[in-house]
C-alpha cells in the first residue's frame, strides 16, 4: 500500500527530532509506544509512568522483558470479536442466534424478550439493555456502550467450546499470531462492577502482532486464520445505523458522526479528528490505543495511564 508523500516527509522530519515525540509521550503518562510503518518498526519506546492513577495501579501487571504488561481494558473487545468470527466459521455458533440459546437466562428481561437479543446485537452494542441488564429498548434500536452486556460473549465462547477463554484464545489466535505475552485473568474486586469479569493482559509488542494480523486480512503468513471473510469485512464497517463509527467491537474513523461513549451524545465529527479517515481502532480506558491504517500500511500502539492532554487521542497523530 502506498503512503501519502506529505505524511512520509512529516514522519521523517520528526525522526530527526525524536525528543519532540518522546517528551510528549512521557509527559502524557505513556508506558509503551510503537509506530510500525511499511513493514518496519520505526519507533518503539518504553517509559516509567510517573504519579500513576489508581486505575493504572490496578491495571498494571509489571513488566516482561522490560515491556509494560497491562490489563488493556476495552481493547479486549476487539479480540473477542475476532474469536466470535472464528467460532462461527468453525460451526460453534451463528451471530444471528439468540444469546439465550447458548446461555439460558442471563438478563432481567422476561424470557420472550430476552430471546430477541442476538449475538450480533452484543457485537454491535445495540442490545437494548442497560448496565444492569434490564430493558431500555428493543434490540437493534439504540446504541449504548454496554460492557456488561458485551462480556456475555466470553461466556458464550466458553459454553459452546467447553473450554476456558484463556486456552481457547491461545489455541485459536494468540499462539498463531505470535501474541506470546498475552493472557486472560479474572479481575480483582477493585474493578468496576460493570467491567468484564475477565481482563486481557498484554504488551504493546503483542498488540502490534494483532495489528499486523488484521492489516494482513486475518492471515498469518500463508495461514488463513479467519476464513469467514464476510464476518471479517463486516467487522470494520458500520454495524448499525445509530453509531456509524462502530463495527463489530471495533471503532471506525470513516464516519462523519459518532456517539461519544461518556455523554452518549451524537457528535457531527470523525471519531479521531487528526487520524487518517480509514483508521480502525481497538480502544481501552486511559487512552490505550491500537490503531490500524490500511492506506498507509501503518500501525500505532499506545499503552499507559490517563494522559494530561485531554485531546491526546487526536493530537498524537500530529506528533509524527
Amino acid at each position: 500500500m502506498k503512503s501519502c508523500i506529505g505524511f512520509i516527509a512529516l514522519f521523517y522530519i520528526n525522526l530527526l527530532f525524536p525528543d519532540n515525540l518522546n517528551f510528549y509521550l512521557e509527559d502524557n503518562k505513556t508506558s509503551s509506544f510503537i509506530l510500525f510503518h511499511e513493514g518496519k518498526i520505526k519507533v518503539e519506546k518504553e517509559f516509567v509512568v510517573k504519579e500513576p492513577s489508581d486505575f493504572y495501579k490496578i491495571a498494571s501487571e509489571g513488566n516482561v522483558d522490560s515491556r509494560s504488561l497491562e490489563d488493556v481494558a476495552s481493547i479486549q473487545k476487539s479480540i473477542v470479536s475476532l474469536l466470535i468470527g472464528i467460532a462461527q466459521q468453525k460451526g460453534y455458533l451463528n451471530i444471528n442466534d439468540s444469546v439465550s440459546s447458548y446461555l439460558g437466562r442471563w438478563t432481567k428481561l422476561k424470557k420472550i424478550e430476552e430471546q430477541k437479543i442476538k449475538i450480533i446485537h452484543l457485537l454491535s452494542m445495540n442490545s437494548g439493555l442497560n448496565e444492569s441488564l434490564s430493558y431500555e429498548s428493543a434490540p437493534g434500536l439504540t446504541w449504548f456502550y454496554n460492557t456488561k452486556a458485551y462480556s456475555q460473549l466470553i461466556f458464550v465462547l466458553e459454553k459452546v467450546t467447553n473450554n476456558d477463554i484463556n486456552n481457547l484464545s491461545k489455541e485459536w489466535l494468540f499462539n498463531i499470531v505470535g501474541m506470546n505475552e498475552t493472557y486472560w485473568q479474572i479481575r480483582s474486586s477493585k474493578w468496576s462492577r460493570n467491567a468484564s469479569r475477565y481482563g486481557l493482559v498484554t504488551t504493546a509488542r503483542d498488540l502490534l502482532e494483532l495489528g499486523m494480523f488484521v492489516l494482513n486480512g486475518g492471515e498469518k503468513g500463508d495461514l488463513h486464520v479467519i476464513e469467514d471473510i464476510d464476518f471479517f469485512d463486516d467487522s470494520f464497517v458500520s454495524s448499525q445505523n445509530q453509531n456509524l463509527a462502530y463495527g463489530y467491537l471495533w471503532w471506525l474513523n470513516n464516519s462523519a458522526t459518532h456517539i461519544d461513549v461518556y455523554s452518549q451524545k451524537l457528535k457531527n465529527e470523525n471519531l479521531v479528528a487528526d487520524a487518517p479517515k480509514d483508521a480502525i481502532f481497538a480502544l481501552g480506558a486511559a487512552n490505550r490505543i491500537l490503531a490500524i491504517v490500511p492506506s498507509r500500511d501503518l500501525i500505532m500502539v499506545r499503552l499507559g495511564d490517563f494522559p494530561k492532554d485531554s485531546n491526546f487521542q487526536s493530537n498524537i497523530w500530529l506528533k509524527f
